[in-house]
């Protein structure tokens, strides 16, 4: 029997910078990118979010459905639409965004939830995901309804996965680091960059790592410090692999997400998180080699 996950966020409209000033269109956002590169012969995949109902939100629910993920907990609101985000790529695959979605469909619906609702409705799934961007869709005055949802998820023993994936240009440092360690204490299994660390703690460090999942007492913790050093903490064991940097990186839009979500696949298949580490690696460097958050990785 498939193991059921749901993702909690927001699917976008993307437009990424193709060649000469011309701009191309795909939908994606973190949590639809790691929803699509599950293993789907693993996990019988759901998305909660909310979408609009005009032509190209009805192209986004087919879209999903494409991916073989489940939309029986995608809404439709008629007063707002999807957001839309641009994606510009430096000279060596790295990306800068652009968001516009501060009145987007997910962001009124995550905000004028109803908590019961909501609990009767993840309280199906063995595993739920979410990430920093699904966090800052929050307003002050909502989030504490989040984090009932996530508690009461929590000890129905439902796996809570969270991906730090920090935006900054969604909110302020000081809201980010209050969400955040509110967030923490009921994360099972968390993921965080390099990038993401230095932000946090400013340092990089395999301690540094370490100490933040401990403190939090989080059971399974996956480091990606960069590109070669990849490092996962289960039960107080540490795993790691160095990887060999041999491609060319085009975009690494799409990236961290489909790392996540072999590793995770790989992990439930054969409870080995070297095995995922490694999956999750061979994941990453393919979709850094082609343009586009999903892309075909067979």
């Amino acid at each position: 029997m498939k193991i059921k996950i749901c993702a909690i966020g927001e699917c976008m409209i993307e437009l990424s910078n193709a060649k000469h000033a011309l701009y191309s269109q795909s939908i994606a956002g973190d949590t639809l990118n790691f929803s699509s590169y599950l293993d789907k012969n693993i996990f019988d995949t759901s998305y909660f979010t909310a979408v609009g109902t005009s032509e190209i939100s009805k192209r986004v629910i087919k879209f999903l459905q494409k991916q073989k993920i489940k939309t029986n907990l995608v809404s439709q609101i008629s007063s707002h639409e999807v957001g839309l985000y641009l994606i510009e790529n430096s000279k060596i695959g790295e990306k800068i965004f652009y968001y516009w979605r501060d009145n987007s469909a997910a962001k009124f619906f995550f905000n004028n939830q109803n908590i019961k609702k909501c609990q009767n409705q993840l309280k199906k799934f063995q595993y739920v995901y979410f990430s920093g961007i699904t966090l800052s869709l929050f307003d002050d005055n909502n989030f504490h309804k989040f984090l009932i949802l996530i508690e009461f998820l929590k000890k129905k023993q439902i796996k809570i996965m969270f991906d730090f994936n920090i935006r900054i240009k969604r909110w302020s440092k000081k809201k980010l680091f209050s969400y955040f360690s509110k967030t923490l204490p009921f994360v099972d299994i968390l993921f965080s960059s390099g990038e993401d660390l230095n932000f946090l703690k400013d340092n990089t460090s395999l301690k540094t790592f370490k100490n933040l999942i401990q403190k939090y007492n989080i059971e399974h913790g996956i480091y990606r410090n960069n590109a070669r050093l990849n490092y996962s903490f289960y039960k107080d064991e540490r795993y790691f692999i160095k990887n060999k940097i041999k491609n060319k990186v085009v975009d690494t839009s799409g990236a961290g997400d489909g790392y996540n979500a072999a590793y995770i696949s790989k992990f439930i298949k054969f409870n080995d998180p070297k095995k995922a580490l490694h999956a999750a690696s061979k994941i990453g460097a393919k979709i850094v080699m082609k343009k586009g958050a999903i892309v075909n990785v067979k």
